[in-house]
């Protein structure tokens, strides 16, 4: 594991715990890693077919900010809430296919840890989006 995956996951503990400024920082630097990470990637190869695994990756990221940072900010978690979600319905629908197709073009190739990574991310993204929308309805109905 990771570096940044590390803090990742330390920043999901954390927000468990509901230490949601420490939760915050954690992702904050994944966050920022993972969108260096990209820009340099970009810069190296901006033909890499991995790029949107890549960019998916920062959206997750940020979708976990937007979360920590809803539950840091009490008064405008169902905006921030709101945020994420939108964040990470967009990454669905314009990456989606992108990386649907990426995990059909890395089988007919036999990359197989390609593969996995697409598919992986796939299924991370629906759950982070299940995620979001239970946290912002939750938030939603504290509000009213």
């Amino acid at each position: 594991m990771s570096e940044v995956d590390e803090k990742l996951q330390k920043g999901i503990i954390e927000l468990d715990k509901g230490n949601d400024k420490k939760a915050f920082s954690f992702f904050k630097e994944v966050f920022e890693d993972r969108q260096e990470k990209l820009l340099k990637k970009v810069q190296d190869n901006p033909k890499s077919p991995t790029l949107m695994l890549d960019a998916l990756y920062m959206i997750h990221a940020l979708v976990w900010l937007r979360v920590a940072e809803a539950g840091k900010d009490k008064k405008h978690s169902v905006e921030l809430l709101g945020k994420a979600v939108g964040t990470v319905e967009s990454a669905r629908s314009a990456l989606g296919p992108l990386v649907t197709g990426l995990a059909q073009w890395a089988k007919e190739k036999n990359i197989t840890q390609v593969r996995n990574k697409a598919l992986g991310l796939l299924a991370a993204t629906k759950d982070l989006e299940d995620m979001a929308k239970k946290a912002l309805e939750a938030s939603r109905k504290m509000d009213r």
